[in-house]
């Protein structure tokens, strides 16, 4: 066999005992030409699997979104994305490697601001994953066995958005011992309140805060609580501001409905909210708090078409949901934006003591851990046990994580990574030390 024959072989067997790693033991491998979604034998979870597989054992990380087209989904697709890609690292003084030019907030070390409160609450109704199922109609072990749920949080209807954020609000002042009087700022985001008052307006009255206390509201989805923290961090700039309040709250359950939704992506939501409270720091006080060191953020408008969910003509919901494009989008782009955040803060991942990340749904987060090479016990797995929460699955995931490790004395505490996506693409990071 000539070296090309060679070649192929190789690359073949790489394709074909990934794909048999995510089939079951009895199934047999498809003609070449057949595609493993359209043709049932694999769900859009297994397929990102597959690729990753791929990817390790070329070597090559990455390798399929660096290729330029389309994610591979039969043999014969996939074992030419491989041949092109080598075809391409084989050239000389060319590296596939470096990370592109982002558009960033850049990096801060003013220490103008402290962590010194933080909470999370969570709708106190628990589902099992079959109860969803039987609501959206959906067949059972979906998002159990499929997605990787153990149980979903949803707020009964004595609780809201504003009950919600003010319980993890209470939490954070409590914490910090400020009260609410003495706030300077609140900033508010939520994908769920929609009209006026806005979310942070309601949260003020809420929580009884002063005349002078000012009040913003903060867009993103699942991003909105990076983008609020790195708006808390930039008003310090002005020396009146004394106490910021960083709250975020969404209700799914009475949006993302049976009937409007379909169920692998309403199914997968939760309810919950979470709060951060930042304080001028002298330079002795800043040494003991966490603080945003280096903030990253941008848009990746080719995958815009993945996800948009919108109100309807007829006061439904409109939603468009390629859960195949999405989850690959995710998963790469989660690694990317920890890549970024080590380049742009000079903390390496491996000195992380903690990654509060944004969770599409569990078993994507765990495809996204194996990816990106992060350790499962530093990950706190909100998801899993509340469902996504939005941009307060980030805000919960690093609540947990200041639970464990803000009391130790700052040379040992070690930092803290932040990344999430939203439709859009929208992404943020964050570096907290």
């Amino acid at each position: 066999m000539n070296p090309a024959g060679q070649q192929r072989a190789r690359i073949r067997e790489i394709v074909e005992g990934c794909l048999r790693s995510a089939i079951p033991p009895e199934a047999l491998l498809p003609p070449d030409d057949i595609d493993w979604i359209e043709s049932g034998l694999l769900d859009s979870m297994a397929h990102v699997e597959v690729l990753i597989c791929m990817e390790r054992a070329i070597g090559s990380p990455n390798l399929f979104d660096r290729s330029g087209i389309a994610p591979p989904a039969t043999i014969q697709l996939a074992i030419e994305a491989i041949e092109a890609i080598e075809a391409i690292e084989s050239l000389p003084q060319h590296s596939l490697h470096s990370v592109p030019e982002t558009k960033s907030w850049g990096q801060h070390s003013t220490g103008r601001a402290g962590l010194l409160g933080w909470g999370a609450a969570f709708g106190s109704r628990h589902l099992t994953p079959a109860q969803v199922e039987r609501e959206f109609n959906m067949p059972m072990g979906d998002l159990g066995r499929r997605a990787g749920l153990e149980r979903l949080c949803r707020a009964p209807g004595d609780e809201d958005e504003i009950s919600l954020a003010k319980a993890a609000a209470e939490k954070a002042l409590e914490r910090a011992g400020v009260h609410a009087q003495s706030l300077s700022w609140i900033i508010g985001t939520s994908e769920t309140v929609l009209g006026f008052p806005s979310f942070a307006a309601l949260l003020d009255t809420a929580l009884l805060a002063s005349g002078n206390c000012r009040v913003l509201d903060v867009g993103g989805g699942c991003v909105g609580l990076l983008n609020a923290l790195v708006v808390a961090d930039a008003l310090f700039a002005d020396v009146r501001v004394e106490n910021i309040l960083v709250v975020s709250a969404d209700v799914h359950s009475r949006v993302l409905v049976p009937g409007k939704v379909p169920g692998e992506l309403g199914g997968l939501f939760g309810d919950g909210a979470s709060a951060f409270l930042f304080q001028r720091s002298d330079e002795e006080a800043a040494s003991t708090r966490y603080s945003i060191r280096t903030s990253i953020g941008s848009c990746l408008g080719t995958y815009s078409a993945a996800l948009k969910v919108r109100p309807s003509l007829d006061a439904g919901i409109a939603v468009e949901f390629d859960g195949e494009s999405l989850a690959h989008a995710v998963a790469d782009s989660m690694e990317r934006i920890i890549s970024d955040l080590e380049m742009a803060s000079g903390v390496p991942r491996e000195a992380a003591i903690g990654f509060a990340l944004h969770q599409p749904n569990p078993r994507l987060t765990r495809i996204l851990l194996q990816r990106a090479r992060l350790p499962l016990e530093k990950v706190p797995l909100i998801a899993a046990s509340y469902g996504n929460l939005g941009a307060s699955t980030c805000g919960a995931a690093l609540s947990a994580i200041l639970d464990l490790h803000a009391a130790k004395p700052g040379i040992i505490r070690g930092p803290v990574f932040m990344a999430a996506v939203a439709p859009g693409l929208l992404w943020a990071g964050a570096v907290l030390a």
